[in-house]
């Protein structure tokens, strides 16, 4: 179930990233659920020889590059997260940050709204900006922890809501 929620927070943060725009629009179509997890697969790879020094040159920024692709970490790393609201307040505020309902309405498609029903699209955006939220008070080390720490029991009853997108030829 982890690897799908994991998959969810990639195509949500690819969502959000395409709505801001600029500098933060992706390059290339969503991947779909077999081209993410091959491309998650290479990042660890790729990680794991950095960890025990048997990566090759430029390993590093390979990684870096798929990190970037894969969004990894946007929602649950407080550094990305609020690197992601320095180009939100850049380009002016985003919609869907302002409220759960506007999240809802801007980050899932009818579709997933209706398929997941108001109680578990209420329980997924609350989830997704309380991760925003707590991130932006990362500085206060004592709110993050608190925030944090009310989110975390949560994730365990996250619902999978997004239909994922199509298999693209450059997936693999």
């Amino acid at each position: 179930m982890e690897h799908l929620l994991e998959y969810q927070d990639y195509l949500l943060a690819y969502r959000l990233r395409a709505l801001i725009g600029g500098r933060l629009r992706p390059g290339a179509p969503p991947l779909s659920l077999p081209g993410y997890a091959a491309r998650r697969l290479r990042r660890q790879a790729l990680a794991r020889g950095l960890a025990v020094g048997s990566a090759g040159r430029g390993a590093l920024r390979e990684v870096e590059r798929l990190t970037d692709e894969l969004s990894f970490g946007l929602w649950h790393d407080p550094v990305e997260t609020v690197a992601l609201l320095r180009h939100v307040v850049a380009a002016g505020g985003c919609v869907a940050l302002e409220s759960e309902a506007a999240f809802a309405s801007e980050l899932l498609t009818r579709g997933e709204r209706h398929r997941a029903g108001p109680e578990a699209v209420a329980l997924l955006a609350s989830y997704y900006l309380g991760l925003v939220r707590a991130s932006a008070a990362c500085l206060d080390a004592e709110a993050f922890d608190r925030l944090r720490g009310a989110l975390d029991p949560a994730r365990a009853r996250l619902p999978l809501v997004v239909d994922a997108a199509p298999v693209a030829a450059d997936d693999a």
